[in-house]
This record gives structure tokens, sequence and C-alpha cells, in this order.
């Protein structure tokens, strides 16, 4: 029961970020309204929108994965999304209209959740306090294009392995959070993939910028190659 405990603990510390860092104000957009004239025709299926925890049993290949919702940041995803495109690409106040397929964030806390269960098994509240207190190592943010079809398959019971990593994306097996985009505009449909690890420098993240950056990313795949990845700092 104790290790229970402490296993809720160093969670809620991972999940909040580094709780010994002092509070900051989560950053704001001015200029927002200036976009309100983009139409979103949101077209996600409703549970993209709903967070979910996939597992809680440290075995299972879906533990510590969670779907974000959309209340989880201000304004939503596909807010930003269509004030970024307002501001990215002019011609779209001719065609004022983006259709919003997919846009859905998880987050990946698992090598680091089941480092401390195994502490906390093997040496109690003084071995998860180390752990919590430690940097996690940084990274790039990657995204990439991919096929929506592709993606659809994973829905249903699959769903957890759409915040899987590789080895090469993310060595350290940092907590990450991976962020889907699909959206029609311009008469162009495209869809990506971004992973977001620990960044150098901003110790206190906030999702919204970690969302802020993927859809900086995914609007620059509109003027890019389809194979190309672009990484934002």
């Amino acid at each position: 029961m104790h290790v229970f405990k402490y296993l809720l603990a160093a969670s809620s510390l991972i999940i909040a970020g580094c709780a010994s860092h002092p509070a900051l104000p989560p950053p704001e957009f001015p200029g927002l309204e200036q976009s309100e004239k983009i139409v979103i025709h949101d077209q996600r299926p409703s549970s993209e929108s709903e967070k979910k925890i996939f597992s809680l049993l440290v075995t299972s290949s879906a533990y510590a994965i969670y779907r974000m919702p959309d209340t989880a940041t201000r304004p939503t995803g596909p807010r930003l999304l269509a004030h970024r495109a307002y501001e990215t690409f002019p011609e779209l106040s001719s065609q004022p209209t983006i259709n919003v397929h997919h846009f859905v964030t998880y987050a990946n806390l698992q090598s680091q959740l089941r480092k401390s269960s195994l502490l906390a098994g093997l040496t109690g509240p003084i071995g998860v306090a180390i752990l919590s207190s430690q940097e996690l190592p940084v990274g790039e943010v990657l995204t990439n294009r991919i096929d929506s079809g592709v993606f659809e398959k994973t829905a249903g019971d699959e769903e957890y392995t759409r915040a899987f990593f590789s080895a090469e994306e993310n060595p350290e097996k940092s907590p990450v959070n991976l962020i889907y985009i699909d959206a029609e505009m311009l008469g162009q449909r495209i869809a990506s993939r971004c992973l977001v690890p620990p960044i150098e420098g901003k110790p206190n993240l906030f999702l919204v910028e970690a969302i802020d950056m993927c859809i900086t990313n995914h609007l620059a795949l509109y003027r890019t190659a389809p194979a190309q990845e672009t990484a934002a700092k």
C-alpha cells in the first residue's frame, strides 16, 4: 500500500512537470480574434477530444499512455491550428475553411513511471524522490508526414500504439507527447505525426506550446516535399 502511494506521488510530479520550478502563467496568443473568420469543420471522431487513460497496469503495453482532452489547452488544438494557418497563408482569407479530420494528443510516460514503480519497490520514497528530481534528457521536436488511412487503422483497441516511439526518435526514452494532425485547407489534405520530448531551455513547457510547435511543423508540410521532415526548436 505504501509503495502505491509513492507511485502516485511520483506520477503527479512527472505529469505536472518539475514541481520545484516556480509557477508560470500559460502563454497567451494575442490577435486570436483576427482569425475568427476561419471556419473550422471539425470532422474528428468525438473521442479525439476526450481524455483517456489506457492502462494503469504496469505490465500492460498500454501502461502510462494517456489521451489528452481538448480542454487541456486554451485555445484548443484545432482553434490554434486555424489561427496559425491564418497567419501563415494570406490566401486563406479567400478560402476561409479548414476541414479537421484528426487532431489528437497523446502523452507517453511509460518508461519514467515504470522506473518509479521499480524504484519504489526497491528503495521506497527516497528513491522515488531522487528520480522525480532528476532532469530529463532533452531532444528535438520531430514531425513527419503520414498516411491517414494507416493512422485510422489503429483506432479502437490499438489506439494506444499511436503513442509509441522508436529508439532513434527517443533514445533516452524520455516522457513525450505525440500529436497527430490531419487537416485539409487550400485544396490540400495533409496528415502528420509530431513527437515532442523535453525541450532544452524549457523546463516548464506547457502542452499548448508543444501543440503550437507541431502546428508550425504541420503547416510547413503544405509547402515542402511529402517526405521531408522538419524540426522545431
